[in-house]
């Protein structure tokens, strides 16, 4: 799959990327302060403690779909979650006209669980109302890390990546940190114990909008694919098209599609 991620451009860069920083706030309880005041930090770098890429593969079970990696230091909550944004409905039942959340269906890595977030009628048929479905797997025997430790002394390669992986992954980032330190994207902040960078959209609630507008295929991708299928697609000849094949006459198409009578068997003398 990473080999079929698109390589951002800079202008790509640009307006699907994001980086920044925390400066002092207030964080589990405690205050915390600049990342830059913190101990053995140079203040004179400009290192990042959030960064967010925005990535679409460009392949035909994929297409339109874009993955929103994101993740930070000094947040408010502590997830660690795969969250899948469905799209929206094309109409709404009852009339309804007014913007309605996709749903959404929740893993949490740390600790195991899903959780799906669905819009649902509410009391009455003309209202909506948001419902949470969670379940909580019961916590394993070992941490992750245990597991992990465990499966190298069996040698078990189940949960490590191979190094064409690790290849791929870098040569998609590779664009996006080279980018970062010319400063084509600008180093944001954000307070300790926050959400992270204010969002770019007006409203809150659409932040992490992973939908994608228009069809479910670009019509680019789609003019692509049909002319690789007809391309693959074997072209069946005639018989008369083969090579080395030669049209048969009349009279031995016809011999053939005659039904040969089979013979009775002739009696043996005296019986």
């Amino acid at each position: 799959m990473l080999r079929s991620v698109q390589l951002l451009t800079d202008s790509d860069i640009v307006h699907r990327t994001r980086r920044a920083r925390y400066w002092s706030g207030r964080c589990d309880g405690r205050e915390v302060p600049a990342y830059i005041e913190e101990p053995g930090v140079d203040a004179r770098r400009r290192t990042e403690t959030y960064a967010e890429i925005e990535l679409e593969p460009d392949d035909l079970r994929w297409a339109g779909t874009k993955f929103r990696l994101r993740s930070g230091k000094a947040l408010g909550a502590d997830r660690k979650e795969v969250a899948v944004r469905f799209r929206p409905v094309p109409h709404l039942p009852l009339g309804h006209d007014e913007d309605v959340r996709p749903d959404v269906l929740r893993f949490g890595l740390e600790p195991e669980s899903m959780s799906f977030d669905v819009t649902a009628t509410g009391s009455r048929a003309e209202t909506f109302t948001q419902l949470a479905l969670t379940a909580r797997m019961d916590a394993p025997e070992l941490p992750a890390y245990g597991r992990l430790l465990l499966n190298v002394l069996r040698g078990d390669p189940a949960l490590s990546i191979r190094g064409d992986e690790a290849e791929e992954a870098w040569r998609v980032l590779d664009p996006v940190l080279s980018a970062w330190e010319r400063d084509l994207v600008p180093l944001e902040e954000y307070p300790a114990g926050s959400a992270g960078p204010p969002p770019r959209l007006a409203s809150p609630e659409l932040r992490e909008d992973l939908l994608h507008e228009g069809i479910v295929m670009p019509p680019r991708l789609e003019a692509e694919s049909a002319e690789r299928l007809t391309a693959a697609r074997p072209r069946r000849q005639p018989r008369t098209e083969r090579p080395g094949h030669q049209a048969a006459p009349d009279d031995v198409v016809a011999r053939r599609r005659r039904v040969i009578p089979i013979p009775r068997p002739t009696p043996c003398p005296g019986s």
